[in-house]
């Protein structure tokens, strides 16, 4: 069953796909930070699930980054 996205969750998708970060878009909305944070919390956990629905997993899609040059542990 598909999720479907809230008003607000849909608005905050809008200026990300404008490339906005969650500082800009709070003060473009005069929302608070964390209403902002938690709709691209909801977002990625929409993206994440419609993957596993289609029976894809996130990692063919975004393989984990390389490791840090210099970082030694």
């Amino acid at each position: 069953m598909a999720m479907l996205l809230t008003q607000d969750e849909q608005l905050v998708l809008r200026h990300l796909v404008l490339g906005e970060s969650s500082e800009e878009i709070a003060a473009t909305l005069g929302w608070p930070l964390q209403a902002v944070r938690n709709c691209t919390h909801a977002l990625i956990t929409w993206v994440l699930d419609e993957l596993g629905a289609s029976g894809r997993t996130p990692s063919e899609y975004f393989p984990a980054p390389p490791p840090l040059v210099g970082s030694e542990e």
